[in-house]
């Protein structure tokens, strides 16, 4: 496979600008309990933003599992994880091109998963709807039943 580099008029390498997003006041940051990945990176692209968020899910600004055990509250969190790491660019929910939804247990979760989704989506006016993706999976944790993550677009020039 042949790899083509971008390079500018003064032949160097050409680099997207990233910078981490955190929502400290909503949730920890991996590394503080030993994993090396980003809540969120902003990259900078010609006219757009791209806002990537990883696998979020219902934990609180000092890394504990919320709402054990409760499917459709862990939802609700993981929902509210995400609208904060977007706030922090000055992004929202309508702003969110696609999702990938992992459920510890598709067939005991996905209706309660969906029926809060629903909920949330509507609460937030968004129409149309982002893309989404829902998977069963083994997620980081015992306790947590559920993990997002998305994918946001927004104007370069748009900040708090």
């Amino acid at each position: 496979m042949t790899m083509h580099l971008v390079r500018d008029e003064r032949d160097v390498l050409v680099r997207f600008p990233k910078k981490q997003v955190k929502a400290p006041q909503a949730l920890n940051e991996a590394y503080e309990y030993g994993s090396s990945f980003s809540r969120a990176l902003r990259v900078e692209l010609p006219g757009a933003s791209m806002i990537f968020i990883s696998g979020t899910a219902s934990v609180d600004e000092i890394g504990r599992t919320v709402h054990e055990g409760d499917i459709e509250a862990q939802c609700w969190r993981t929902f509210q994880n995400i609208e904060a790491l977007l706030a922090v660019e000055g992004a929202d929910w309508h702003d969110i091109a696609r999702t990938t939804c992992y459920l510890r247990d598709m067939s005991r979760d996905y209706a309660a998963f969906n029926k809060v989704r629903t909920a949330y989506y509507k609460e937030q006016g968004l129409d149309p709807l982002p893309a989404s993706t829902c998977i069963q999976a083994t997620i980081c944790r015992e306790d947590l039943l559920v993990e997002i993550e998305a994918i946001a677009i927004i104007p370069t020039d748009r900040t708090l």
